[in-house]
């Protein structure tokens, strides 16, 4: 009789595999409590409407309430974030959530009226108050960043009425988290022993990675099916999401929700289309790779399924969470003193949530909390792959940690083109780690420069290809197509055609390829990812081989936080991004990468 392996409830995981809420508040009451406080000032706030261009110690206190306010909601909404997330089968989470979520948007409502007012004041006028009261002067750029939205912000009334609406033009995002995360399942498929065990969006990588090709096509096969099964549904929630979006935009003015979502954090969209163009010349170096795969593995006809085999021939360097911990901690020794400590105390005070349950969120993430700390959620696998989501979450928090240490508030968050380099950066530096340490080993050689080759082909190409989906399908919405299952499908097919090429036969449905992808409801951000591993490349090879002044540099660049635009503070460590020569340099280091791989297997 097979052994059955079944995910744990909430309750069955040990308590040291979950991250410590009591950080924020000691229970649920407690945040409910404050959370109507908060929303209290937010009304007290809401008494200055009409009044902040009267003088500027009227717009003074309202900043500075502001800033207190979104200090507190910041500090509950998450509370109730994580706790839905930790088990989104979990009425009473799930209720929390809905409190936070009302509670923010009342909130939202009530200080609507102060990105108008703030725009409507006279420059001249707002200059002369930036010089005669010292206060102010914290909130200058916050200041200059709203009145880059002129001819973007509407009447305040229009404002408010915009607010009120935010959580229904957001629900197509929370129906499809719902609906990936608490109710779909994949059934059950035999594993490498032959034992029957749940699929999961957790453990799926095992079945992928697995030698054995009828056990990772049977997974490949059954993961797609309740998403084909849905497909519908999920067209259905994806077309509301980017019809919100679309809307949005117009009633702001932009020309495209696009431009829309660049302009927020001040990046030309001339960014957005040279990634694109650029990868597309280097398509041939993603060919190139699943060509040495294909030989290496002696597999003809090559399918998709079969992209994910080691070409070492087994799962090397598994880790334990504990082990993963040790070795991320190893290999960010390079980073100094203070860095390892901000990551020490995320490993030993629970900040982390690794073990997958019933019901948790699939993925990774970290989100900060200016007033305590940062959390991240992973579903821990033993594989290497996980060592690297954690030293890429880690420099997430590490970006948290370091920029709510050294800035006010409201320029703690960094915006995510900037944060998304911060992460990319850790996972290249543990791959310098472990190919030193392992340099005599050809083994663990080919393995580690297959875990660095993937992570440039899931960056940057496959990222790219989801940011090209994206465009077209924001494109084609606007301009009145329903993007139906039908049409969805099709668009993802000749995308992934495109960026597979001609040495891997496509299996499955199409469905699955834009169906499970939750960063599609995050509005223009898959692209950063592609653009932050190219500027991660190269800031982590000038602090591996300790150039002078990279490390400061690239401190100074995490504390800097949300203080200045991405462009300028990228500048300021260094890297220029209004020229595609930062993803030529990248590519460069794939293609050493491919040339390093091709010789160890005697395929040059």
């Amino acid at each position: 009789m097979s052994d059955e392996h079944t995910l744990p409830s909430r309750q069955e995981v040990s308590m040291a595999l979950t991250w410590d809420l009591t950080l924020l508040y000691p229970n649920d009451e407690a945040m409910k409590t404050q959370l109507k406080k908060t929303v209290a000032k937010a009304t007290e706030l809401h008494q200055l409407a009409g009044q902040l261009a009267n003088s500027g110690e009227t717009l003074l206190q309202a900043l500075q309430a502001s800033k207190e306010i979104g200090e507190e909601l910041e500090r509950e909404y998450v509370y109730a974030f994580l706790r839905r997330d930790s088990d989104t089968t979990d009425a009473q989470a799930t209720e929390l959530y809905g409190v936070a979520e009302k509670a923010a948007t009342q909130i939202d409502t009530a200080l609507s009226f102060m990105d108008p007012e703030i725009v409507a004041i006279d420059q001249t006028t707002l200059d002369q108050w930036l010089q005669t009261i010292p206060d102010l002067r914290e909130f200058r750029f916050m200041l200059h960043q709203i009145r880059l939205q002129k001819g973007h912000v509407l009447t305040t009334s229009e404002e408010g009425l915009l607010s009120q609406l935010s959580r229904s033009l957001d629900s197509a995002d929370t129906i499809y988290n719902t609906l990936n995360d608490a109710d779909l399942h994949f059934g059950k498929v035999k594993n490498d022993q032959g034992e029957l065990v749940e699929l999961t969006h957790g453990n799926r990588s095992q079945f992928t990675e697995s030698t054995n090709r009828d056990v990772r096509k049977a997974a490949f096969l059954a993961y797609q099916k309740p998403y084909h099964e849905l497909r519908n549904t999920f067209a259905s929630t994806l077309n509301s999401f980017i019809d919100s979006r679309n809307s949005i935009a117009e009633l702001r003015h932009y020309k495209s929700a696009r431009q829309a979502a660049l302009a927020g954090s001040q990046i030309d969209e001339k960014v957005y289309d040279t990634l694109v163009d650029t990868v597309n010349q280097h398509l041939n170096l993603a060919y190139r790779w699943y060509s040495i795969k294909k030989r290496a593995l002696h597999l003809d006809p090559f399918y998709q399924y079969d992209v994910g085999v080691p070409l070492a021939g087994k799962d090397l360097l598994r880790t334990t969470f504990d082990q993963g911990k040790e070795m991320v901690l190893d290999a960010m020794q390079v980073m100094g003193p203070e860095y390892v400590a901000g990551l020490e105390q995320e490993f030993t005070h629970r900040w982390i949530d690794a073990a997958e349950n019933r019901g948790k969120r699939s993925g990774g993430y970290q989100i900060g909390v200016y007033q305590a700390n940062p959390y991240i959620l992973l579903n821990w696998t033993d594989k290497l792959y996980s060592t690297f989501v954690l030293a890429h979450e880690s420099g997430h928090a590490m970006h948290s940690w370091f920029s709510q240490h050294a800035q006010p508030s409201e320029y703690a968050d960094a915006p995510i083109f900037l944060a998304e380099v911060a992460s990319t950066f850790n996972e290249n530096i543990l791959t310098e780690y472990l190919l030193q340490k392992y340099h005599d080993n050809r083994e663990l050689q080919v393995f580690i420069l297959e875990q660095s080759i993937n992570g440039f082909i899931g960056s940057i190409y496959r990222q790219t290809q989801f940011a090209e989906f994206e465009d077209t399908a924001y494109r084609e919405q606007q301009a009145g197509r329903t993007l139906t299952a039908d049409y969805l499908d099709q668009m993802n097919q000749k995308l992934v055609e495109k960026y597979y090429g001609p040495d891997v036969k496509l299996a499955g449905t199409p469905t699955q390829g834009w169906a499970y992808v939750p960063h599609f409801y995050m509005n223009y951000y898959v692209y950063q990812y592609a653009t932050s591993w190219a500027i991660a490349t190269t800031l982590s090879e000038r602090v591996w081989t300790k150039q002078p002044g990279a490390l400061d540099k690239y401190l100074a660049f995490l504390r800097a936080g949300g203080s200045a635009d991405p462009i300028t503070i990228l500048k300021r460590a260094g890297v220029d991004v209004t020229s595609g020569q930062y993803l030529e340099d990248s590519l460069k280091v794939l293609s050493q990468r491919l040339d390093q791989i091709e010789q160890l297997l005697d395929l040059a």
